[in-house]
């Protein structure tokens, strides 16, 4: 069974946090997954976004992952 403030989402926010923070806190603990923020919807809050630079992966065309796989069943 859930602890009640978890259940109901209950908490606080230090005064310092901006507004944005504060919102985008309250909707990634939305008990009800029908109304909670989705991922997609995170990345596109204004909050989340100031300074946000997204990850680059870079791509090494000499890699083959039947190598890796052939050199797992070998251990």
């Amino acid at each position: 069974m859930l602890p009640l403030q978890i259940w109901e989402a209950s908490f606080s926010c230090p005064l310092w946090f901006s507004s944005g923070a504060r919102n985008l806190i309250k909707r990634i603990l939305d008990p009800s997954p029908l109304t909670r923020i989705t991922i997609p919807e995170i990345l596109q809050d204004e909050w989340f976004k100031k300074g946000y630079k997204p990850p680059k992966f870079e791509q090494d065309e000499d890699v083959n992952l039947d190598d890796n796989i052939l050199y797992f069943t070998w251990l």
